[in-house]
């Protein structure tokens, strides 16, 4: 084996290490799970993360209450002092006016917004002042 060869062996190597199986990387420290069991989406520019929990489903044609809640937390998991009070949720052609429920924001009263648990769309709010778009693809 030539030193080019040997080279791009242990790059190879070291590459599947960081990656896994799966090609995504690893950790075995994941950090602190989030404060209401939901799944954590990365707020654009690193501001800290939305936790987005979803109720189970419920039977078709049945009205949910706030079927989808949406906390804001900085970077170490604690509520933001500055969450917003306010927001909409793009589904496709549909906007969705969220109602603030002192701790966040969450879905309104209703038939059901999303099929097979996954919560789908863009979350629309105003952090720091300035409007933001939280494309979220949460999948059960």
């Amino acid at each position: 084996m030539n030193m080019q060869h040997g080279r791009l062996l242990v790059f190879s190597v070291v590459v599947a290490l960081v990656l896994g199986c799966d090609g995504r990387p690893q950790t075995s420290d994941a950090g602190p799970p989030a404060p209401h069991e939901g799944k954590l989406v990365l707020l654009p520019g690193g501001k800290g993360y939305v936790e987005v929990v979803k109720k189970p489903a419920a039977p078709r044609g049945t009205s949910m209450s706030a079927e989808a809640s949406f906390y804001f937390l900085d970077e170490y998991s604690r509520p933001r002092s500055d969450a917003p009070q306010s927001g909409t949720l793009v589904l496709g052609k549909k906007s969705v006016a969220l109602k603030s429920t002192g701790e966040g924001l969450a879905t309104p009263d209703g038939p059901a917004l999303f099929a097979r648990g996954d919560v789908d769309g863009i979350l629309n709010i105003e952090l720091d002042g300035k409007p933001m778009s939280i494309p979220l693809g949460v999948r059960e």
